[in-house]
């Protein structure tokens, strides 16, 4: 008798676990499918899209989640999760300007083209939709700290009134709309855009050495 009530309270819990496991699997199903069809450009997604995409019926996306707005923010964390690494700081901060520069703009590049789509989505919509207010406002700072970290040798000699204005202008010079210009616009490949932003940066930074307070 012992050991069949062992046997049984394993099969509970088996059962349960497996439910959780399941319940895992279609949360996550649904976050992706949500993620797939921002970067489509579709935005907010209809439930029903969502659930299509995902295997998963509206009444149990529900079940997940507590509402569209609690989806939209789960749905985002998960961007940033996805591309953080993406807005790092460089592995070696005391390494040439050159390769840094280099190294730079090519995670920019790298980002636009993986995460661009959802990111001007995004930015467009976010007076409509308070979860991409939040997301693209955090986004704007990790590229303005990624700024930061990569050219902080400039910045530490950059007189102390031209700091903020050398951040903003490698930040605006990389910036997505700049990235979106280039390509769309004047219709620029990415070795194009790399090496026209490489010189620019050098530029920039050259410019703000050199520069006197204001």
């Amino acid at each position: 008798m012992g050991n069949e009530e062992t046997s049984s309270d394993g099969g509970t819990d088996e059962r349960i676990d497996g439910r959780r496991a399941r319940r895992e699997r279609g949360r996550t199903a649904v976050i992706d499918a949500m993620f797939d069809l921002l970067q489509e450009g579709k935005v907010p997604p209809p439930v029903d899209l969502v659930a299509e995409r995902s295997g998963v019926s509206v009444s149990t996306i529900f079940r997940y989640f507590q509402n569209l707005g609690t989806l939209q923010v789960q749905t985002f964390e998960r961007f940033f999760e996805r591309f953080s690494p993406l807005v790092a700081g460089p592995d070696d901060p005391d390494a040439p300007q050159p390769d840094r520069i280099a190294g730079f703009v090519r995670t920019r590049l790298d980002l636009y083209e993986r995460a661009g789509t959802i990111m001007s989505v995004g930015r467009l919509r976010a007076l409509e939709h308070e979860p991409l207010v939040e997301a693209s406002s955090r986004m704007r700072g990790l590229l303005a700290g990624q700024v930061r970290h990569w050219f902080a040798s400039e910045l530490d000699r950059t007189p102390p009134s031209m700091r903020s204005d050398l951040t903003a202008s490698i930040d605006a010079f990389t910036a997505l709309e700049s990235w979106d210009v280039m390509r769309r616009t004047h219709s620029r490949s990415r070795p194009q855009i790399d090496r026209t932003w490489q010189r620019g940066l050098a530029a920039l930074c050259e410019a703000h050495l050199n520069g006197a307070p204001s």
